[in-house]
């Protein structure tokens, strides 16, 4: 059994799973009419449209879902988010499947970083629901114009912190480097045999480990609050009390939330405090939309250079400390 991020090809089978749990797990509570009321806003492009602006997984086992769940913003809020459509096929319920749903999405960006949590809770899930710790909305056991309740979680997000790398953490790095470049190698049609030299394609373990041992580079993380990697830089101190950023990058799905912004931030301070007065670093000159988001954060562009072995122009960049 294991539990992935749902696909479009989904859709069909998702929609199935939960008509089919409505119509058997659910008719007990509810009258069929209201059953198929909701059967109706079950279908699969209904799936589609909520995986679009949700967290939305699938539980499968030898290749059949057979389970799901998801999670989003309430009503568009940073600081608080709900739980969507979790279902069970119903064969397949009292097997820790709706538990492993549910560890899951507590582990995901949006729950991670609400400070409420909301379900709509049918009768037949509320208590399962509260098994979690979820309780009542404003202490009112009461159901809804929908017939449901609505349940609530609060919670602290942990502050999530930049700090330097263990030797242990290296080949974690090596894949946070590698999958945050390989979405620009994507955008710019860069490949391993056009550029195999490119940081999505050179980046390896053995490399930075090499730059942790010998080279002895500051490696820095952003470290998410269950301890993952999702943020990268290292240092190079050069003369001329310079210092050389490199492999600044972001995990795609953490992108746009200001951890690339604070990992510069940070790079600068390190630098500085390193006896440095100024940070330069390169990018693919190509990039306009990077080379714009590092002169908004006070870097300035200074030359480009064409190699060889790049099907790109390199672009410099340098910000005084």
């Amino acid at each position: 059994m294991n539990i992935r991020r749902f696909e479009t090809t989904d859709a069909e089978a998702v929609s199935a799973l939960v008509i089919k749990t409505l119509r058997i797990s659910n008719a007990k509570d509810y009258p069929a009419e209201l059953m198929e009321e909701i059967v109706k806003s079950m279908q699969p492009q209904n799936i589609l449209e909520r995986a679009g602006w949700t967290h939305f997984y699938v539980v499968e086992d030898n290749d059949t879902i057979i389970g799901c769940g998801a999670i989003g913003p309430y009503w568009g809020k940073e600081d608080e988010s709900s739980l969507f459509t979790i279902f069970v096929l119903p064969e397949y319920q009292g097997k820790g499947v709706g538990r492993f749903i549910m560890e899951t999405l507590e582990k995901d960006e949006f729950f991670l970083r609400a400070k409420r949590i909301e379900i709509p809770a049918s009768i037949t899930g509320c208590q399962f629901y509260r098994k979690f710790g979820y309780d009542y909305k404003n202490g009112k056991a009461e159901l809804d114009e929908e017939r449901l309740y609505r349940l609530e979680k609060f919670r602290t997000p942990a502050i999530l912190a930049i700090k330097a790398i263990e030797r242990d953490n290296i080949p974690e790095c090596t894949e946070v480097i590698r999958t945050s470049f390989m979405t620009v190698a994507d955008e710019f049609g860069f490949t391993v045999e056009n550029a195999p030299r490119f940081v999505a394609f050179a980046t390896t373990d053995d490399k930075l480990y090499s730059q942790f041992d010998s080279e002895h580079r500051p490696m820095y993380g952003y470290f998410s609050e269950n301890g993952r990697i999702i943020g990268y830089y290292s240092l190079l101190l050069l003369e001329n009390n310079e210092c050389e950023l490199n492999n600044l990058c972001v995990l795609p799905e953490y992108r746009h939330k200001n951890i690339g912004g604070a990992l510069f931030a940070d790079a600068c301070t390190k630098a500085k405090d390193k006896g440095c007065d100024k940070l330069v670093f390169s990018i693919v000159e190509e990039n306009e939309k990077l080379r714009k988001w590092y002169e908004k954060h006070g870097a300035v562009h200074t030359y480009t250079k064409k190699f060889d072995f790049f099907p790109f122009t390199c672009g410099y960049m340098e910000k005084s400390l």
